[in-house]
């Protein structure tokens, strides 16, 4: 193989002028090495060589030029280039120059992008990434190029950093069968380089740092470390399922030394916004995707006492009413571009329009922002920027009296997934034609079929997951708000804005003994945020010297076609010091801290993972059809999870990870749009299941374990219902072919909206990101995130965390299955895993047999089954001609290539 016959130094595979011309070669020495060379490359050829058996999951490479598993932190500094080409030379006017900037990319994935240099041979950059990496590659690939506004980008040069560089192992290392346990013995390694575009002087030379930090060196803290926003602590949180809750789910016992020594008790989420807005006396602010003015935070019962009260439940007025008392209410909602006087409901249906006008006669401070390009965007980039991405947080911000009595006030702040708007008010029943005309009349929502009347039903019920918190964390969610209305509201808004010491409000003052520690994160970039001052104060702009760890000593290497050529490698695991808290892109920050947190505790779980989203699209890099790699959407998540359980399986480690999708995206599901997501989506899911299935071929091929299934591990979920005709409530006879289909088969999806993982009971993630690209890139949908824990409530090696967290996970599951069974108590056991898995084929055989039966636990099998490594992720067999019930969408989707990939992913 080569890497049997590599001597001490690999001379990088290096590239110029945009010309494909592989210069990759055996540097073989000949004869004696020099003194001082044979100390510096002591252990290279053993090194290189055991690096070898790093090679990739999936697709393991028998060649020793394959790929090689990156996975950990690639710390990137790009320093400066000297004396690049000039690609831009006038005659007329010889003060022309290129406008370089630098890219790294992993494949086709770019992982950094540097701000552009106008007029600038020369230009220093000083840029730094931390960039979270779980990539199998050759090389990184570092490229210069020349801006250019109306023609295409020249390329000026580019380097290939061979990654066997950065993946090291000891030198008394042995090579060891399992590539997982390799991946614990890797050595922090960097590398400092000025280095000749194309391996020629005439292009100019690229100085940079680059480290790569393995995964289980980067801690275990509960903190998110590098994060915008720290940790809080002295807060309590709560949490919910749906908009309502009924109290009609299983009881569930939970914590103690038998896991019964407290009784969970489920919030009522609209309810206790409409209290907490009846309470107000200062302050209330309100952020959303959606804000509907007419629709009622109460039902029933409680919604006519109200309306005979002094507060009406009906959201517009309410506001309204607090800010004619005097109450400060401020509101950012985003404004649809398909929206405006002569189409108000707009593409998306957010009530923007409606809203607007409703608040312009009262003291209600209500603006309405879109997204936007800057003077980093061309025109064109700007434009697409407003119409197709949005502006996705939800929370609510508001004092309150302090629960301890004292008659002083506190802060309480809501965040998760649930618009306070049309179709989303819903409780564990999940009604679909029942209360048509009475809880539900004028809140006949769905959007997943063709309807002549939604009032005919049914509705489309509505699954989705929130929290509350009050303390310190809410002075965070107060700053969200105030760094977006500083970048959006118009100047004659900023004194709208409250000082929350005004009131008395500081960390130390609204700390409170409940003890739960907050963090907040987002996606959110410079366009659309003032970032605080203070944060860019406590930046450093340091040099390679002190980038490296103080323990690692730098070693020369003998390199051609380069000025500087060192390296330093550590086993060392002292914490990796993060000099910025903001990611950046093309000079811009970025904020992508949802998608840092989502990885960070994906890579610290020890025993299960459940996650709920709208959607799951993830890891293109990896997706099996590699003309499908150059998708945008490379955020890490599903490959994260894979190799997390790749992880567990090699270690012969029991682990699970449970996940809860809808069955198709809102929309009509044989629409373009709609195909070409379920699409990307099966293309996710059919790699995370070939890479685990890979894991279990190699337990099983270097041990006596046999019978091993993907399904021990990886499952994935969706939710529907069914109701019998007793009890309707619909006003008319059905119309649309759809509507006649749905009353006689009577059953709907219940449509999964969450935004939520929790990972071994002991850390909640709740919030409004998908996992997809639009939420987690940072320069697509704004979103926001909390993430909660108790520090008395944490996981040990040998079990879950059995506090709070762990209470409303068994509620969560006792909500969608109706049970509560022993086996939920220890999610990680394959009888746990099992135990679902035949709930769901029971409830499956319900929601799809001929006759309609009632259903009182809603989770399903999901349409889509993995089928062995023979038969692939296809549509179950049960599905007509693999297509989702009661339509003729394909559920696999299809790669139609209709929209503009970053607009779907």
């Amino acid at each position: 193989s080569f890497a049997a016959h590599t001597p001490h130094n690999i001379k990088p595979q290096i590239m110029a002028g945009g010309k494909n011309r592989a210069m990759l070669k055996n540097a073989f020495k000949s004869g004696k090495s020099k003194a001082q060379d044979a100390a510096a490359l002591a252990g290279d050829a053993a090194s290189l060589a055991r690096s070898e058996a790093l090679r990739r999951l999936p697709g393991r490479c028998d060649s020793g030029t394959g790929p090689l598993l990156l996975w950990g932190l690639l710390h990137v500094k790009i320093i400066k280039c000297t004396n690049l080409r000039n690609l831009d030379f006038n005659p007329v006017n010889r003060k022309e120059k290129s406008d370089p900037y630098v890219t790294a990319s992993i494949g086709p994935t770019r992982i950094l992008k540097t701000t552009v240099k106008d007029n600038d041979l020369n230009p220093v950059y000083d840029e730094e990434f931390y960039i979270y990496v779980a990539h199998t590659t050759q090389t990184i690939k570092f490229k210069v190029l020349d801006s250019d506004d109306m023609t295409a980008d020249d390329a000026i040069g580019s380097y290939h950093l061979d990654v066997r560089e950065l993946l090291r192992l000891p030198a008394d290392e042995d090579v060891e069968p399992c590539e997982m346990t390799r991946q614990r013995s890797l050595l922090r390694t960097g590398v400092h380089k000025e280095v000749h575009l194309g391996g020629k002087k005439k292009n100019g030379s690229l100085e940079f740092y680059a480290e790569f930090v393995p995964k289980r060196m980067l801690g275990d803290t509960m903190e998110v470390p590098g994060a915008y926003f720290s940790s809080t602590e002295g807060n309590d949180v709560r949490f919910y399922v749906n908009a309502d809750d009924d109290g009609t789910s299983p009881v569930v016992k939970y914590g103690g030394p038998d896991d019964d020594a407290k009784t969970y008790k489920p919030g009522r989420l609209w309810r206790e916004i409409y209290d907490a807005w009846c309470d107000a006396r200062h302050v209330i602010y309100v952020v959303g995707w959606s804000v509907d003015v007419d629709q009622h935070l109460l039902r029933g019962d409680e919604r006519e006492k109200a309306s005979q009260g002094h507060y009406s439940s009906q959201i517009g007025p309410l506001l309204a009413k607090k800010a004619e008392e005097g109450v400060l209410v401020n509101l950012m909602q985003w404004d649809d571009f398909s929206s405006n006087l002569f189409n108000p409901g707009g593409k998306m249906g957010t009530h923007d329009e409606k809203t607007r006008n409703f608040f312009k006669s009262t003291r209600v401070n209500a603006e309405f922002m879109a997204t936007k390009g800057d003077g980093t965007n061309t025109f064109l980039q700007g434009e697409s920027k407003t119409m197709f991405f949005t502006h996705h947080q939800k929370f609510i911000v508001c004092d309150a009296a302090r629960k301890d009595g004292s008659g002083e006030r506190e802060l309480l702040a809501f965040v998760g997934g649930i618009d306070i708007t049309e179709g989303r008010w819903d409780n564990q029943q999940h009604s679909l034609f029942r209360g048509l005309d009475s809880t539900f009349k004028g809140d006949c929502y769905n959007k997943c079929y063709r309807f002549h009347d939604k009032a005919i039903g049914p509705r489309q019920p509505w699954h989705d997951i929130h929290s509350a918190v009050r303390g310190p964390e809410a002075l965070d969610l107060v700053r969200a708000f105030r760094e977006r209305w500083l970048s959006q509201a118009p100047p004659d808004r900023m004194s709208c804005l409250m000082a929350m010491e005004s009131l008395g409000f500081t960390k130390h003052s609204l700390a409170n003994n409940a003890g739960w520690h907050c963090q907040l994160s987002r996606s959110i970039d410079k366009r659309v945020s003032e970032f605080d001052r203070a944060v860019y104060q406590s930046w450093r702009n340091v040099g390679p010297d002190e980038l490296k760890p103080k323990s690692a000593k730098w070693v020369t290497m003998d390199e051609g076609h380069a000025n500087i050529a060192r390296r330093f490698d550590t086993a060392s695991d002292a914490n990796v010091s993060f000099h910025r808290t903001l990611d950046q892109k093309k000079g811009r920050d970025v904020d992508k801290s949802i998608e840092l947190s989502n990885i960070h505790h994906i890579r610290r779980a020890k025993h299960f993972i459940y996650i709920e989203s709208q959607y799951f699209l993830s890891s293109s890099h990896m997706w099996t059809n590699e003309k499908n790699r150059s998708v945008k959407c490379s955020n890490l998540i599903a490959i994260e999870l894979a190799l997390k359980i790749c992880e567990k399986i090699a270690s012969g480690e029991r682990f699970a990870v449970y996940i809860l999708l809808p069955m198709w995206c809102e929309g009509l599901p044989d629409s373009d749009a709609n195909q070409e997501i379920l699409y990307w989506q099966w293309s996710t899911i059919e790699m995370m299941y070939r890479v685990v299935q890979e894991a279990i071929d190699e337990r099983c091929a270097n041990s006596s374990e046999h019978g091993m299934e993907v399904s021990d591990y990886l499952n994935f979920y969706c939710l529907g219902n069914r109701e019998a005709k007793d009890g309707t409530e619909t006003p008319t006879v059905p119309v649309s072919a759809d509507e006649k289909a749905l009353a006689e088969t009577r059953r709907h999806q219940i449509y999964i909206h969450s935004k939520f993982m929790i990972v071994d009971d002991e850390v909640a993630l709740i919030g409004t990101a998908n996992i997809n690209q639009r939420s987690m890139d940072g320069c697509r949908d704004t979103e926001i995130m909390m993430t909660s824990w108790h520090p008395d409530e944490l996981a040990s090696e040998a079990s879950i965390a059995k506090g709070d967290v762990h209470g409303y996970r068994l509620h969560c599951w006792a909500t969608i299955t109706n049970e509560m069974l022993p086996e939920f108590r220890d999610p990680k056991s394959i009888e746990c895993v099992r135990a679902m898995n035949e709930i769901a084929k029971k409830n499956w055989r319900r929601y799809s047999a001929p006759e309609t039966t009632e259903m009182d636990s809603h989770l399903l099998y999901p349409p889509l089954e993995y089928y062995g490594k023979q038969g692939g992720v296809r549509a179950r067999d049960d599905m007509p001609h693999g297509c989702f019930l009661d339509t003729k969408a394909s559920v696999k989707g299809k790669d139609s290539r209709m929209f503009p990939d970053i607009i779907l992913t």
